[in-house]
């Protein structure tokens, strides 16, 4: 099995690493990662400046390629160059240092990558972990991850479907886990706010932030499978044609 692993928390966040040990057991992994944090990056892709990247060592991984990019380009650089002639069985992004659940996709770097490998024809998923600053249990991510990569019939026809497979971990040691569900997208979305201040030379500068919603109640939803310590996969379409609305909207003109 060969795997390109890319993140959106940067090359030298716990998440990729420990990851990238778990995806060794599997086969090969080549891991090209941004530079620095590039959490809440979107699908964004960099076309105003050249990409740069170095290759560097890390915990015994050779050959990684770091780029001063986000984690759209770092799978473009994947596929399109480093793995162009033995391409990968799968795209791998993750793990993210917090869940991606609900509304958040819109916004994830995690999930871009990921989708990002879907629009080059590759089986993707992308993996989350439901942690708020207390203590990360990213081998429980880790071991989840493993096992999903190995069931095949979780990607049959996945990439014809135009989509990828969104998983969020819960943040407790494997063993509590209660097991895995299939889940729909939720409704949960953070709410952003904007703090606004003036510096000492009367400049005006803004502070984005957001406060984390309640779970939901709804029990299909992704984060309600999360609260209650189930891995949530939650398959996302690259589509995002609202089919109900234009049915209506047909009868309307």
């Amino acid at each position: 099995m060969r795997i390109l692993l890319v993140n959106d928390d940067g090359i030298y966040a716990k998440g990729i690493r420990i990851l990238a040990k778990f995806l060794r057991e599997l086969g090969e992994v080549v891991i090209v990662a941004p530079d620095r944090q590039k959490s809440a990056a979107g699908h964004s892709l960099t076309i105003d400046d050249v990409l740069l990247i170095k290759e560097i060592e890390i915990e015994g991984f050779k050959g990684i390629a770091v780029v001063d990019g986000t984690p759209t380009d770092c799978v473009l650089v994947g596929v399109k160059d480093i793995m162009k002639d033995d391409p990968p069985d799968f795209v791998v992004s993750g793990i993210n240092q917090g869940a991606n659940l609900g509304g958040d996709i819109l916004y994830s770097g995690t999930v871009a990558g990921a989708l990002e490998g879907l629009a080059n024809g590759f089986k993707s998923i992308a993996v989350s972990l439901d942690i708020h600053g207390e203590e990360g249990y990213f081998e429980t991510a880790g071991v989840v991850t493993t096992k999903i990569l190995q069931m095949p019939q979780l990607f049959e026809g996945i990439v014809e479907e135009r989509s990828i497979l969104n998983v969020n971990v819960p943040n407790v040691p494997y063993e509590e886990l209660k097991g895995f569900r299939i889940t729909r997208q939720g409704k949960t979305q953070y709410e952003n706010y904007l703090e606004k201040y003036t510096n000492p030379q009367g400049k005006t500068f803004y502070w984005v932030g957001g406060d984390r919603p309640p779970h939901e109640l709804e029990e299909d939803t992704d984060s309600f499978a999360v609260a209650h310590k189930y891995v949530s996969i939650t398959p996302i379409n690259i589509d995002l044609t609202n089919y109900a609305l234009i049915r209506r909207l047909k009868k309307s003109i």
